[in-house]
């Protein structure tokens, strides 16, 4: 990860040449079109990436924006021809090599290119995070959590829904980065703002990489990322308010309350709920209405999950409702 003083315009600029496509969201669009060969993504659907597999002359590819650019930049480049810019530090992905795209409707994720180097602009990715930009830092520390979750869910078998055989320190030990993330947030003087956006940043990076070490994403997303997906497929929330953050977060409070209750390690849901409220993260039903998340979408995003095996559906077929209503009630 490279960390530079430029704006996202200068420093890309010093990126491109005549063989590179960029592909940019809408807010980053208007900055660096002028740059050569843009192309806007408004969603990461794999019709977008055929479209340009298909209409465009490449070599390389810049992506630039959050976690939909990027995501469509790793499904377009060619392995060692990507570099990514994330304007914004709200999600985990930063320097994976696997893209959410839609497909029928579906988010589906699926192994794509990883960037040969990710790029911060300190400028511009501290006037994004300034003021009410505020909540695309929490939605980084929701996605950067999930883990948490993920890791319970690797390590719990199924039809072992009661009760497990499985300590803290077996679901901390798998995922040493988000623990030690976890820990500087609840070290950290203040609240969400005032945390120093760099560290947030290494942590992201350094997560994503993990994927690539292990070859997986079952220790990076699990239920939580499903019912997330399922939400957004449903009730298409705007994603200035809902982010995909603070949606994957539902998910991962459920998955940790359940295994505190099950493996009765309640100091770790405390300092979980202590974790969100430092984080800026919602806890309860009145937070997540104020991000226009009701009770009854997550029920109904619960229910569709109940189909599955995934381990929020096999604990909502046996706990209903009850289990978001201890949660957030």
């Amino acid at each position: 990860m490279d960390f530079v003083s430029q704006s996202i315009q200068e420093a890309v600029r010093g990126a491109m040449d005549d063989s590179t496509l960029l592909v940019a969201d809408s807010h980053n669009f208007p900055i660096v079109q002028g740059l050569g060969a843009t192309v806007l993504v408004a969603e990461p659907h794999i019709d977008v990436v055929n479209d340009i597999r298909t209409t465009h002359r490449y070599e390389k590819v810049i992506a630039v924006g959050g976690c939909s650019a990027l995501d469509v930049g790793r499904a377009c480049a060619e392995p060692g021809a990507l570099t990514v810019f994330p304007s914004i530090l709200s999600h985990s992905c930063l320097s994976t090599d696997r893209s959410v795209l839609i497909r029928d409707g579906i988010r589906t994720s699926m192994r794509t290119v990883a960037p040969v180097v990710t790029v911060i602009s300190k400028p511009s990715v501290q006037a994004a995070h300034r003021g009410q930009g505020v909540k695309w830092t929490a939605s980084g520390l929701g996605d950067l959590f999930s883990s948490l979750s993920a890791s319970i869910e690797y390590q719990w078998p199924s039809g072992a829904d009661d009760r497990i055989q499985l300590s803290l320190i077996g679901v901390t030990s798998r995922v040493p980065i988000v623990r030690a993330a976890a820990e500087w947030v609840l070290g950290s003087p203040g609240q969400t703002g005032d945390l120093d956006l760099w560290t947030l940043a290494r942590y992201s990076h350094e997560s994503s990489l993990e994927v690539l070490r292990l070859g997986h994403t079952r220790l990076n997303a699990a239920s939580e990322h499903l019912l997330c997906y399922r939400l957004q497929e449903r009730y298409r929330y705007p994603s200035d308010r809902a982010t995909h953050g603070r949606l994957v977060s539902i998910g991962t409070l459920l998955v940790c309350a359940m295994f505190s209750r099950s493996s009765k390690e309640h100091d770790f849901y405390r300092s979980i709920r202590r974790l969100y409220e430092k984080s800026g993260l919602p806890s309860d039903y009145g937070g997540l209405n104020r991000i226009g998340v009701q009770r009854e979408h997550i029920l109904r995003g619960l229910d569709d999950l109940a189909h599955t095996n995934c381990l929020l559906g096999r604990l909502y077929r046996r706990y209903g409702s009850g289990m978001a209503d201890d949660v957030f009630g």
